[in-house]
């Protein structure tokens, strides 16, 4: 299986991938200030506690490398099946099964390593820019707090590598791009939405942990069809 994701990443190598994040990790932390500024200016609360902030960093983490998963599907799994190119793949001595784990396993692994670096480096960062510049000093952002938080976070981020295999169901039917897309972008929609002030379906473990069991199951189903995929 290890050979077989080697040779994945061979094909497709990840420049863009690790590239991408790095932006998107600068991006989210440039955010994350940005709303301390506009919090001044308006008057309004965005971060009431360091809670908050852990809270609305991880969402915005999630959601990045949720939307980056899709885009891994659908260069790896849907655009071999819509382009024909797995012919000349399926046409080795190679189980057809053994090749769709080997695609959705590296794009799991892919997918949380960039969650969990990126949580590292973006809530380091924050608080690394707040001890210079002291912009966000009501938090008390302390490294002793940090761990208790970070913990929930990257539980939260195994959660969401899973949940975000969703869109090679929903893609492969019809082995459409704008699918596997939009339905990454419906699954952040699902994951992230508030009912309230005080309330919001991303505190609620269990909602995502569901969804990552949703897709295994529907994983399951699209590996085992895989024989039965018509590549004429």
């Amino acid at each position: 299986m290890k050979y077989l994701m080697k040779l994945e990443l061979k094909k497709y190598p990840i420049a863009w991938f690790i590239k991408g994040s790095i932006l998107a990790n600068v991006l989210i932390v440039s955010m994350l200030i940005l709303l301390i500024y506009i919090e001044q200016l308006e008057g309004e609360v965005v971060y009431r506690t360091a809670s908050d902030f852990y809270m609305t960093s991880g969402i915005l983490i999630r959601a990045t490398f949720i939307v980056f998963a899709a885009v891994l599907i659908s260069k790896l799994v849907i655009d071999e099946f819509k382009n024909r190119t797995s012919l000349v793949l399926f046409s080795y001595p190679i189980n057809r099964k053994s090749l769709m784990i080997a695609k959705i396993l590296l794009i799991f692994a892919l997918t949380l390593s960039a969650m969990v670096i990126s949580t590292l480096v973006v809530v380091g960062s924050f608080i690394g820019l707040n001890e210079l510049f002291g912009f966000a000093d009501h938090l008390n952002l302390t490294i002793q707090s940090i761990w208790p938080e970070l913990l929930s976070m990257m539980l939260f981020n195994l959660v969401a590598a899973g949940t975000s295999l969703v869109p090679v169901y929903l893609g492969m039917r019809k082995h459409s791009v704008p699918a596997t897309i939009v339905s990454s972008l419906i699954i952040i929609l699902i994951t992230n939405s508030s009912l309230g002030t005080e309330f919001s379906l991303i505190n609620l473990l269990y909602l995502p942990a569901i969804l990552a069991a949703v897709a295994v199951f529907v994983v399951m189903q699209t590996v085992y069809k895989v024989d039965r995929v018509d590549l004429g």
